[in-house]
């Protein structure tokens, strides 16, 4: 992303979001769950994309497995003096099925975002949310009462993902021939 074309005239937010660009890059490099895409036409917007495993709900009622799901995430220009996670945060995948995800509206809650949190930190938290690290057991705190309701009685599956988002490095691995 070429800040200099997105009309940003505050150089410290301009800052951010080349620091953001680079930490959220540098993460999808050291990841085999994560891309992200750049929207050209529209910065500083970013389109991450998770392959790992959440669950669905079909038309039919019967939940099951995915392995694939878009997040839109918008970092506006009063970024750094306000953020709000209904503002930021997009779940582009239809039908998903978790307690903080909509069924009604693309929205999808972290809970409460500090203003300034960075990519990464929201990167790592949605990822928590989709493989069901993380949840809301409360009904009157959800925004899918019925995702809620399931999932209390399902935590014996939870988290469906155990992979780390970013790969573990080996250090000091030596191999022995025989």
């Amino acid at each position: 992303m070429n800040t200099d074309t997105m009309g940003i005239d505050d150089p410290i937010y301009r800052a951010f979001m080349e620091e953001q660009l680079a930490a959220g890059l540098a993460l999808v490099e050291e990841s085999d769950l994560l891309d992200l895409r750049i929207p050209p036409f529209a910065p500083p917007h970013f389109i991450a994309e998770y392959h790992c495993t959440g669950l669905v709900r079909e038309g039919d009622g019967l939940i099951k497995e995915a392995n694939h799901f878009e997040v839109g995430i918008w970092m506006p220009h009063d970024y750094l003096r306000h953020a709000d996670t209904f503002e930021s945060l997009r779940i582009f995948t239809p039908n998903n099925w978790h307690p903080n995800i909509s069924r009604e509206h693309p929205l999808i809650c972290i809970g409460r975002l500090a203003a300034g949190t960075t990519l990464v930190d929201i990167l790592y938290q949605v990822y928590e949310i989709l493989t069901y690290q993380r949840f809301n057991p409360r009904e009157d705190n959800c925004l899918n009462k019925a995702a809620c309701a399931w999932a209390r009685e399902n935590q014996r599956r939870f988290p469906l993902d155990r992979r780390p988002l970013k790969r573990r490095r080996l250090l000091n691995l030596e191999v022995k021939s025989a």
